[in-house]
């Protein structure tokens, strides 16, 4: 099963399940992970007014497809930390990683 959720100072916002249609859980791409973002987070994220957010993703195949990275500086602007993003995922870093 695959569950993302994203966590900030004022809460959570998800959990989201992937799941197709029919309720089945799937693996997860580049695709589903940019349906996610624009018709479940973008606008769950706009209910918080949450101001000067920083998305940070790690390095999952889904995260690094040119159309997912494209969405986030669109979205996000110099203010995401991934892989290979304006600011790079320090590795093996805790500080940045809560959920490990």
């Amino acid at each position: 099963m695959t569950v993302w959720c994203a966590l900030w100072a004022g809460g959570i916002i998800g959990p989201y399940f992937l799941k197709n249609d029919e309720g089945h859980n799937f693996t997860n791409n580049g695709g589903r992970y940019i349906a996610m973002i624009t018709n479940f987070f973008i606008p769950e994220l706009n209910n918080h007014e949450v101001q000067e957010l920083w998305f940070q993703q790690d390095g999952a195949t889904c995260h690094r497809a040119r159309a997912t990275i494209d969405l986030l500086k669109d979205t996000f602007g110099d203010r995401l930390i991934q892989r290979f993003g304006p600011v790079n995922w320090p590795p093996k870093s805790c500080d940045l990683a809560p959920l490990d």
